[in-house]
Order: C-alpha cells, then sequence, then structure tokens
C-alpha cells in the first residue's frame, strides 16, 4: 500500500512489507516474529502468510474465480472426441480421490463443467456424463452422512456451498441412455458392412473425422457412459429399504465390472500414437488411460470455498489406482448384495466381522450399516428388541409379566446397535469405539443379575423367568468377552503393542477367549454360567501350566463342537503356544527386549488392562497374576520350548475339527464361509512355522548365537518366528 488506509475509529491499516523484508535476512530458522501476547497455544492455530499449504488467500497460479476461467476458454463446450474421454476419465479419478477422503472443492468440482451443468447443454455427451456424475456424488454423500461412521480424515460431507444438487438431475438417466442409443447405433455402424456403415452414417454424424479410428472411439465413449449408468443404478437400488433392490443391484454390478475391464482395455488405443516416455509416465502419475492432461480443469478455482481450514496438498489418483479403487468398491457393494436377508442377529455380527476382514472402502461400509439398521430397525425388518427375542428365545408368557426382562431387552438392544454401528467404522475408530462400550456391556451384565434376583418367585412363572435370566446372563457374558476379544485382536492390526508387551497380552487374550468359550457351551447346553468373582479368580489363579482363571471346557459326550467353539479353541492354542514361546526366548536370551526409562513392566500391563478391570467378566486379572503364570522357573527351558511346540501341533488337530464343522454350517454365510477358510489356512501357517523355528531353537548348540524377531507376515494379530544368526 502507499498511504495508510483508514479501517474505523482509532484504528489503521499500515504497509509492513519493508519490515518484514528487512526482518528476513535475520531471523534464523524456526524463529518467529510476534509479540509479547503470543504463546504458544495462539503458534499451534496460526497460520503461515503465503504458505500455499497455509495461506487460503493467497495469490496463485490459478484461476481465482470461476468466471474467470470460463472467460479465458479453460473450459470449452466444444471437444474434440479425444479430449471428452479425458475429461470423463478425469472426472472418474477425481471422484474416487474424493471417496478416499479429499475436499469436493479439490476433486470433483475442480471440474469447471461440473460448477455450471447447465452450461455443456450444446454437448450432449458431456451433459449427461457431468449430470449422471453430480446425481452419483449426491447420493454418494448422503449415504455417508446418513451412516454416520466416518470421520474428518475418512471423508469430509461439507459441500462449501458447491452445487451438489441441482434441479433436474433425477432425469439424467434418461439423458444419459439417450446418448447412449446413438453411440451405440453408430458402433453397431462401424462394425457392419459396407451397406450397414452407409446407413449409419446417414443416421447419425460420425463422433471425429477419422473413420479409421471411429469404431475405438465410439467402444471408449460407449463403456464409460454404461460404467457411469451401472454406478448410478447400483446406488438407486441400493438405498430401497429392507434390501428390496439388492438383486437388481447385483446384476448392474456385474455390468459395471464388465465395463470397468472395457474401460481396461480401451487405454491401448487411446495412448496409440503418444510418444513412449508420455505413455511410461501416464501410467505411473497421469490420471487419464491416453496420458494426457484432462482440460477443464483447475484445483484452484475453489480455494477460497475452503476457508477457514488451510487447504489440503492433494495428488489426484493414477489412472490404474482409479481402476483398482472402482474394481474394489463393486466387488465390496456385491459382498453386501449377498447378504442373505433371512440371517439372524448372530449371523449377521458373524457377516459384519468377516466383512471388515476384507477392509472395505468407506462408502461400502455406510452401506452396510444402512443396510442393517434401515430406521433402527434390523435388516428394516424387525426392531433389535424383538430381534433379541428371537436369539434369547425368551417365552412370550416372560415378556409378557416379567418387567426386568423387558427393561433387559430394551438396554441389550441399544447397546447392541451400537455394537453393529461401530462394527462398520475404520479399524482405529471402532477399537476406541469399542472400548468406550465396554462399560455399557459390563453394566448390562449387571442388569442381567439384578434381573435374575428380583425375578418372580413362588409362581409358575418362577421357573421360566430363572431360565430366561440364565440364558440372558450367559448371552451378554459371552458377547461381552466377544467386545474384548476385538478389542484386544485390534490392537495388533494397529501395531500398538511393543514386542515386549506381547506376552501379556496373548495371556490375557488367552483368558478372555477361554471366558468366551466356557459362556458360549454355557448358552448352548441351557445350563447357568459360573460368574467368577475376583476373589475366586485369585483363588484359581496359581496354577502351573496355566494361563487363565477359567478351566478348559470339557468336551461333550457327543464331541460336537460348533464352528465357532473350534475357531476359540484354534485362538487359544495359538496364544498359549506364544505365551510359552515367548517366556522360554526370553529367558534364552535369544529375545531382545528394548529397556522403557520411562514405565516398568507392571505399569505397562496396568495401562493395557485398565479398562478391562472395570468389567466383572472376563474376570478382571491382575499384573501379579500374569507373573505367577507365566514366571515357572521350575521348568526348564526345553520343556517351554516343548510346552508351546504341543500347543502348536494341537492348533492343528482343531483346524481340522473346524474345517469339518464349517462344512456343516448352514448358517454361515458366503462372505464368512470365505473368510473362515482364509482364516484356517493362515493359522495352519502360523502354526507350522513356528514350529519349525522351535525346532532350529530347541536344536542350537551352546556356541551358536541366534536371534528370533517376529512379523505379521501370515496372520494379522499372530505373528511368525523368524530366526537369525546374530
Amino acid at each position: 500500500m502507499d498511504a495508510a488506509v483508514p479501517a474505523g475509529d482509532q484504528t489503521i491499516w499500515l504497509d509492513a512489507s519493508s519490515f518484514l523484508s528487512s526482518v528476513c535476512n535475520e531471523l534464523s530458522v524456526g524463529e518467529l516474529v510476534h509479540g509479547e501476547n503470543f504463546r504458544l497455544f495462539e503458534a499451534m492455530s496460526a497460520l503461515e502468510i503465503m504458505d500455499p499449504k497455509m495461506d487460503a488467500g493467497m495469490a496463485t497460479t490459478g484461476f481465482k474465480t470461476f468466471e474467470e476461467a470460463i472467460e479465458s476458454g479453460a473450459a470449452p463446450i466444444e471437444l474434440t472426441i479425444p479430449q471428452l474421454v479425458d475429461v470423463f476419465d478425469h472426472i472418474l479419478a477425481c471422484e474416487a480421490t474424493w471417496q478416499n477422503g479429499h475436499a469436493l472443492a479439490q476433486t470433483v468440482f475442480s471440474c469447471l463443467y461440473l460448477l455450471n451443468v447447465d452450461r455443456t447443454a450444446p454437448n450432449a455427451l458431456l451433459h449427461a456424463f457431468c449430470k449422471t456424475t453430480r446425481a452419483s456424488c449426491s447420493m454418494i454423500r448422503t449415504a455417508i452422512a446418513l451412516a454416520d461412521i466416518h470421520e474428518e480424515e475418512d471423508f469430509i460431507t461439507m459441500a462449501y456451498g458447491l452445487p451438489v444438487e441441482g434441479e433436474g438431475d433425477s432425469r439424467c438417466l434418461a439423458l444419459l441412455n439417450t446418448v447412449e442409443e446413438v453411440v451405440a447405433r453408430q458402433l453397431r455402424g462401424c462394425k457392419g458392412g459396407l451397406s450397414t456403415k452407409k446407413k449409419s452414417l446417414e443416421d447419425a454424424e460420425p463422433l471425429q473425422d477419422d473413420p479409421a479410428l471411429e469404431e475405438g472411439y465410439c467402444h471408449a465413449i460407449l463403456c464409460r457412459l454404461r460404467f457411469r449408468k451401472a454406478l448410478y443404478h447400483i446406488l438407486t437400488y441400493m438405498d430401497k429399504p429392507q434390501g428390496r433392490g439388492l438383486e437388481m443391484a447385483r446384476k448392474h454390478i456385474l455390468v459395471a465390472l464388465s465395463e470397468l475391464q472395457n474401460i481396461r482395455s480401451s487405454s491401448a488405443f487411446l495412448s496409440f500414437g503418444q510418444a513412449p516416455d508420455s505413455v511410461v509416465e501416464s501410467k505411473e502419475r497421469g490420471s487419464t488411460a491416453s496420458g494426457r492432461v484432462a482440460i477443464g480443469f483447475d484445483e484452484c478455482v475453489n480455494r477460497r470455498l475452503l476457508a477457514p481450514t488451510p487447504p489440503r496438498s492433494i495428488s489426484i489418483l493414477s489412472w490404474e489406482d482409479t481402476l483398482a479403487y472402482f474394481e474394489k468398491l463393486l466387488q465390496d457393494l456385491d459382498r453386501i448384495c449377498s447378504l442373505p436377508m433371512t440371517l439372524g442377529l448372530e449371523e449377521i455380527l458373524q457377516f459384519v466381522m468377516d466383512y471388515q476382514k476384507l477392509k472395505p472402502d468407506l462408502f461400502a461400509r455406510a452401506r452396510l450399516q444402512l443396510l442393517l439398521l434401515h430406521d433402527g430397525k434390523l435388516l428394516g425388518r424387525d426392531p433389535l428388541a424383538i430381534a433379541l427375542v428371537k436369539v434369547f428365545n425368551v417365552p412370550q408368557s416372560v415378556m409378557a409379566n416379567d418387567h426386568q426382562t423387558q427393561a433387559f431387552t430394551t438396554q441389550a438392544a441399544r447397546v447392541t446397535k451400537q455394537l453393529l454401528k461401530i462394527m462398520c467404522t475404520n479399524t482405529a475408530w471402532q477399537r476406541r469405539k469399542l472400548g468406550r462400550i465396554l462399560q455399557d456391556w459390563g453394566n448390562l451384565l449387571q442388569q442381567s443379575k439384578v434381573t435374575r434376583d428380583v425375578s418372580i418367585e413362588g409362581s409358575q412363572l418362577g421357573d421360566e423367568v430363572i431360565q430366561t435370566e440364565n440364558m440372558l446372563t450367559a448371552w451378554v457374558a459371552e458377547q461381552t468377552c466377544w467386545v474384548v476379544r476385538q478389542f484386544l485382536m485390534l490392537g495388533f492390526q494397529l501395531d500398538l503393542y511393543s514386542l515386549s508387551e506381547f506376552c501379556m497380552v496373548y495371556w490375557y487374550l488367552d483368558h478372555v477367549l477361554l471366558s468366551a468359550l466356557h459362556y458360549k457351551l454355557a448358552k448352548e447346553s441351557q445350563t447357568t454360567p459360573a460368574i467368577d468373582s475376583p476373589d475366586s479368580v485369585k483363588k484359581k489363579g496359581k496354577k502351573k501350566k496355566g494361563s487363565a482363571a477359567l478351566k478348559q471346557p470339557k468336551t461333550p459326550k457327543d464331541g460336537k463342537f460348533m464352528y465357532s467353539v473350534h475357531l476359540l479353541q484354534c485362538y487359544s492354542d495359538l496364544c498359549k503356544g506364544f505365551i510359552w514361546m515367548l517366556t522360554a526366548l526370553t529367558r534364552d536370551r535369544k529375545l531382545l527386549h528394548r529397556e522403557t526409562i520411562f514405565n516398568t513392566e507392571q505399569e505397562r500391563f496396568f495401562q493395557r488392562f485398565d479398562l478391562l478391570h472395570k468389567l466383572m467378566i472376563p474376570a478382571p486379572m491382575s499384573y501379579f497374576h500374569y507373573k505367577d503364570s507365566t514366571s515357572q522357573m521350575h521348568i526348564s527351558v526345553k520343556e517351554l520350548y516343548q510346552l508351546s511346540y504341543d500347543h502348536f501341533m494341537a492348533v492343528q488337530q482343531h483346524l481340522q475339527e473346524l474345517g469339518a464343522s464349517a462344512a456343516k454350517a448352514s448358517e454361515l454365510s458366503a462372505v464368512s464361509r470365505t473368510q473362515l477358510a482364509l482364516e484356517v489356512k493362515q493359522m495352519e501357517q502360523v502354526s507350522l512355522r513356528n514350529r519349525v523355528a522351535l525346532q532350529i531353537v530347541h536344536q542350537v548348540g551352546p556356541g551358536d548365537n541366534l536371534r528370533v524377531s517376529f512379523e505379521f507376515s501370515q496372520h494379522p494379530c499372530f505373528p511368525v518366528a523368524v530366526v537369525k544368526k546374530s
């Protein structure tokens, strides 16, 4: 500024450019010019002026406004067919980038054509594609917002005033069908004989001037239009309540996957004639099949819409990553559409857990959550309370007369709804949320005990009420153990545990698994579960070779186990194998732990499991229980190696039983059956490779120096020992 600019009463603005220029030469790295009242708190929320990543108002190389971009000719309506294909491809890349957690303003609506779709009306192909894209993005954004299972890092629902919804978008399918028919007729004419071609040329104008390239460009345009159309149909049918549109959605998913392969195969034709270097570069970083930069895009035009937050530095997904994203998304949606609508609550919980192992993207998880809890009802059919009554198998006479059972069922429905919603979140958020609802499950267990204590006595309903409350207690105990198990196992997937904590985590996890097995069998046999108090746990905790307070349940006389029981036994034996393996390696000085100066082992134990000590089930276990169970100084190192080897061998036997019982389990969905088969293979590899490692360590001579490390190469929660010479 050349002169002072008045800004109000007793306030003026002064040009500080010369002052800042002189100070810059004297400041060292990390120094800051600030006032006396500028403290660390203000520094954390300060913006660095003239930094493109921080200062949303700085001048940039792009256009400042949409009008300025249009006046400069950055988004012409008259496009050649190669340019139009590039625009379609880059829009798909921007859409995939947006669904991966970036803002609409910097991704999809960096397309100048989408900022004013009505302006594209003279170009029928571009107009139909842009309208359908905008309608699809609106449905995706609405679904994710309704599911409410995302964090800011997952997805940004804010539209920043962008035209996400437009008038007439509901008629986009009619526009798309019209242009699709025109291009399809042109393609049929190109593939036909000479007479057919002449007739086609009379009926429709060619897309471009070169007859030799007409068929290839018709195919490229047509497969992109059909892919866009199939995506719109999928979103529409999956939005129907109670799964009424899942069958049709699945048919369109097959169409979309087929057209996606056609889009992939068109890349060779579209990149033909480009320089070899540019094609290689495009496959690595470009966002179009041809490798060219699409026109009509500028991420800076919406820059000021992102205020007051600094704009994120983003990179649009490459063309190969875009195709891979949509392919995985369609496969994940297809698995949701394959969900049988007749499944009960327990089978649905198993399906959600197995589905999460596939690491689906946010939109797929949002669609699953909306399907499971449509209008607060399970699969949109029955309220969760009614679904739980079916699980509990509560007699109608008890539900009609026992108010405590009714209150318990209502509370259980609320907690179960929370659990279903949490299971659809990302892994990190899922673990945090599971930790928060642990106390709710603990309170529910106490409520089930109170219900049993105040049940009707001396009446003809007394026996039924007592039996019902025993079943409720067993169910809550089993579900609480399941939540705790998931909470602990997710810690391995998130890499939260250090090597020095593996032994204590597997020890506590084994205790949880045995508790779950105990209550699972109690529920199936309809017997009264024994709930241990902390005092009884202390008495049971002193065992020579056990790692938990509860004893291993006895095999029923008929020898029949459910597949879930065998799975728990496999997990338990794996945990025991690692407990004694880690104990032996530590005593044998073949496993190096990094000593921490900030806390002791006892403090780390408390930090990891303090949250679980507030629960009645699984019975809380202290650090002294852990040390008493794992010290075993009277057992030699070789005996510990053998003990670990025996447990890994026991896994093999349980895996065979698991496979046999799973084959007979008709309640398993296709997704659960596939994931269970994968789980069996993974545990088999973990058991086998760790047995080999134990044999190597066991046979080593006294002069050989070996070091053992662990890597999660076969299973996300159970590592494989790697033996190397030091």
